[in-house]
């Protein structure tokens, strides 16, 4: 087993992780961005178009760019590995991963919002070619193209109406009624968007190119069988918990994000959390502003331990 001590660990080598550690490298702190097997979402993004600055760029180009710049700095390491066990906020924070421990002063967690179980066979392999999680963020990709939402709560009915007025041709798949449906789908039926309900999604699929070409629905009433020819596929579902932060003590909400106040701060003493893994805005921008909001105050928590 490999032993590391640093003063500050951030968990998650992500857009709100690598500004973390961007920051924490220009204080010149000894800091260790902890990367894990699964993917940022960021780097399944085919796509970027509102990182300012810059276009348009792929997000795995995006990401190798932050990833640059934590690592310009002497004092900022990134190790490999998952975590598997946390013993913090009582004093010197405790993490272990399969091949080593790490001990920290300050630990900022920025795991994104988690490995998502998926809901519809094929899905997964389709991140990013057209199946989508953040109508928001990928919304204008798909301007007078064909796009469905999958899901039953007013997030849908909120984010098919802000597509419709991007100018998107939009559907609504849900496995409900309509009249089960939040009370704004009346605005949905007066934009006279298109709204499928008591229909469950078997199976998306791709065409040869490796983008999304259609869906396989089945009614949940007739279990009649149809198919649907679509360009993008949004996707709301339950995100599953950070159960290994809430047996380590880290508070979470109703959605399984980490609870943080205005600094970023989690319960626990010398914790702090960016980017996805806290809710919100999904957004590349916002996670990014959350690991430097989370950095500095972290800066700040060791200056007052270390009084230097």
């Amino acid at each position: 087993m490999e032993e590391y001590k640093c003063e500050v660990l951030i968990i998650g080598a992500g857009p709100a992780g690598l500004t973390a550690g961007v920051y924490c490298g220009r204080a010149n702190r000894d800091t260790i961005i902890l990367q894990g097997k699964e993917q940022s979402a960021l780097e399944k993004t085919k796509e970027i178009q509102n990182w300012l600055g810059v276009p348009n760029i792929e997000g795995p180009k995006l990401l190798e760019k932050f990833r640059m710049h934590a690592e310009s700095h002497e004092t900022v390491k990134i190790v490999k590995g998952d975590v598997i066990s946390l013993m913090m906020g009582m004093g010197m924070n405790m993490i272990s991963t399969r091949s080593a421990n790490i001990s920290s002063d300050v630990v900022i967690i920025a795991t994104g919002s988690g490995q998502r179980k998926e809901v519809i066979k094929g899905e997964s392999n389709l991140v990013g070619y057209g199946v989508s999680y953040c109508a928001l963020c990928d919304g204008p990709l798909y301007k007078e193209k064909v796009v469905f939402l999958y899901g039953t709560d007013e997030e849908v009915i909120e984010d098919a109406l802000v597509l419709h007025q991007m100018g998107c041709i939009v559907n609504i798949i849900t496995t409900v009624g309509i009249n089960e449906l939040p009370g704004k789908v009346n605005k949905v039926k007066e934009s006279k968007i298109n709204i499928i309900d008591k229909t469950e999604i078997l199976e998306v699929i791709s065409k040869s190119d490796g983008l999304v070409e259609k869906i396989i629905c089945k009614s949940l009433d007739t279990e009649e069988i149809k198919e649907y020819e679509l360009d993008c596929l949004f996707i709301f579902s339950h995100v599953p918990s950070n159960s290994i932060f809430k047996k380590a003590g880290v508070e979470l909400d109703d959605k399984g994000n980490i609870k943080v106040d205005e600094n970023q701060q989690t319960n626990l003493k010398s914790v702090y959390a960016a980017g996805d893994v806290t809710g919100g805005t999904f957004q590349v921008v916002f996670a990014a502003a959350e690991g430097a909001q989370a950095a500095l105050h972290a800066l700040k928590y060791l200056r007052s331990i270390k009084k230097d």
